[in-house]
């Protein structure tokens, strides 16, 4: 699959290729002896969903040095970065152990060649998995050094998903990201210092984008799910509503609004449910 040009896509869609100019080549950061006899016991096996893995994963972190480790995932080239970033450093010593169940919901959801919405995409766990269904891949991160990342990953496997690098939220403004404990995966809007990023309506976004069917949305984004969901779920068209969420629901604490009601409202019935993720239907 080629790479697309984004000469015609809107501004804030960055082109892959003008971030992996002076990418190196897979391979050049291969794990060490003791990262890959780690991964031998925890990478897709049932040691991976042990509480025996986490000082294995702080080991693996540690061979890490500070530089990236290139490795597989569901059978992808990745670059991953354990060091500062949980997602990393989980999937990349457990493999399909880490959020076993959300991936095997998007799996079933997911038809091949459907179109899938990554909002808080991080490195791109999901969208690789969704790279493996031949999905049309939307994949939103404004963290910059997580955008990069992705962007990495995603050039390693040729692939053509569209990645934009906004946060969403209720209006077309800007908003300071702010990373928590150390983890770049951990950042939310807020007040304080943090990185400057731009903020969209969702509906805007998939509207510049010519999106007009979610087969699946993910949506991680650290409490902010209320302010990115309710003004979609508000005014975007029933056809263009996604049959499937799979939703953060583990810092519903943050939300300064009733987001489950309005799903509801609009015919969304909770399906299965994780330690911190819930998937939700309205088939």
């Amino acid at each position: 699959m080629m790479l697309q040009k984004v000469a015609e896509s809107p501004p804030f869609v960055v082109p892959i290729q003008e971030h992996n100019v002076n990418i190196q080549p897979f391979g050049t950061y291969p794990p060490t002896k003791t990262q890959q006899w780690i991964r031998y016991i925890f990478f897709n096996t049932s040691f991976g969903y042990m509480k025996l893995r986490r000082p294995f994963v702080e080991r693996f972190k540690q061979e890490c040095k500070g530089g990236p480790v290139d490795s597989y995932l569901f059978g992808l080239k990745v670059r991953f970065y354990p060091q500062d970033n949980q997602t990393d450093a989980k999937s990349a010593v457990c493999g399909n152990c880490y959020n076993a169940k959300e991936w095997r919901w998007l799996d079933k959801c997911l038809p091949t060649g459907g179109t899938f919405l990554d909002i808080g995409a991080n490195m791109g766990f999901f969208s690789l998995f969704a790279v493996t269904k031949q999905a049309r891949i939307i994949a939103i991160e404004p963290n910059t050094i997580l955008f990069e990342r992705l962007c990495n990953n995603m050039f390693l496997n040729g692939s053509a998903a569209c990645l934009v690098k906004v946060a969403v939220g209720e209006r077309d403004e800007t908003g300071t990201l702010i990373q928590t404990n150390m983890d770049y995966g951990g950042g939310t809007i807020g007040q304080g210092k943090g990185e400057t990023v731009r903020i969209r309506p969702l509906l805007d976004i998939l509207t510049e984008l010519n999106v007009n069917k979610v087969n699946v949305l993910k949506i991680d984004i650290e409490g902010y799910e209320d302010k990115a969901l309710l003004p979609f779920l508000s005014t975007a068209p029933a056809s263009l509503l996604p049959d499937h969420i799979i939703m953060e629901y583990s810092e519903r604490d943050r939300w300064q609004s009733d987001l489950m009601s309005k799903l509801t409202q609009v015919g969304y019935h909770q399906k299965a449910r994780s330690r911190g993720n819930i998937l939700m239907s309205r088939k």
